[in-house]
């Protein structure tokens, strides 16, 4: 056989075998494909962005498909029976939903008591507290956020008592709670679509029993400040030990005249008048 017949024989079997190769793996692809579209759940999510206390309407709800593999007992799948998605129309949102985030029963609640208490979490209570444009950060504390609530007071004054250096007085601020949910700001249980300031007069806020109480026995102690938390995961409450703010930490001068320090204290001496006084033709000097 002449050489050139043998390279065409050659070229053709490598060809043939590569051309069944592909063919195979073609086949085995479509296959997986067919598979994992075979595979695929329908998911029922939000349709649109959808806030807080909200009532679900039959146009905020759609069915995106999920991989089955990705799916978990909580989430509504439709099957095939009755439409599951009819139980969430005219439910609220206990808190703002997302474009196409998956909705679950813990999501939504039968608005019969009241929107505000069905948003709370099971065991949870809503109080609100006095707040003004500084203590709430200029009116951008919305409803949803995450803040701590810090206590501003007078933690010692000798009302009467007067010492060289004029009265005893002394300040600390303090964080008294961490990473608790706003509510509400006045009678708004959302924030607007236009991202607009709250200019509210009122925050109410997620807390527990016990929190509530240290809460109404703040408020009685001095001013309480929100301080907003990043949106961010940060952690919750801390185990840290509590620590506070005294005025004395805050200015090194009021630190400086307490302790007596003459270097410290010179530039705020105290002006003292001298009196005269005379007792019976008896001359005496006293200063104040």
């Amino acid at each position: 056989m002449r050489p050139i017949a043998v390279i065409l024989v050659v070229v053709a079997l490598v060809a043939s075998g590569l051309a069944a190769f592909l063919a195979k793996r073609w086949l085995a692809t479509s296959a997986e494909r067919h598979e994992a579209s075979a595979a695929a759940v329908e998911v029922l999510v939000a349709a649109r962005d959808v806030p807080a206390g909200a009532v679900l309407q039959a146009g905020d709800l759609r069915w995106d498909k999920w991989p089955a593999a990705a799916g978990n007992p909580h989430l509504v799948i439709r099957g095939a029976g009755p439409d599951p998605a009819a139980r969430f129309v005219g439910r609220a949102t206990r808190f703002g939903l997302a474009e196409s985030q998956p909705l679950t029963d813990s999501a939504v609640f039968k608005p019969e008591a009241g929107i505000l208490a069905g948003m709370l979490a099971p065991g949870m209570r809503a109080i609100s507290i006095a707040i003004t444009t500084p203590s709430a950060v200029s009116g951008f504390v919305m409803p949803g956020d995450r803040v701590d609530v810090v206590l501003g007071a007078d933690v010692a004054r000798e009302e009467g008592k007067r010492s060289e250096r004029g009265p005893v007085a002394q300040y600390a601020s303090e964080t008294i709670l961490e990473n608790v949910r706003v509510l509400a700001i006045d009678q708004q249980i959302a924030r607007g679509r236009d991202g607009a300031a709250i200019l509210g007069k009122t925050a109410t806020l997620e807390v527990s029993p016990k929190q509530s109480e240290v809460l109404t026995t703040a408020g009685m102690m001095g001013q309480l400040s929100l301080v907003l938390r990043s949106q961010g995961q940060e952690p919750g409450p801390t185990a840290r030990p509590k620590t506070f703010t005294p005025d004395t930490e805050v200015s090194k001068a009021l630190e400086a005249v307490r302790s007596g320090d003459a270097e410290g204290h010179t530039a705020v001496r105290h002006h003292r008048t001298a009196v005269r006084i005379n007792r019976g033709g008896a001359i005496s000097t006293k200063s104040f």
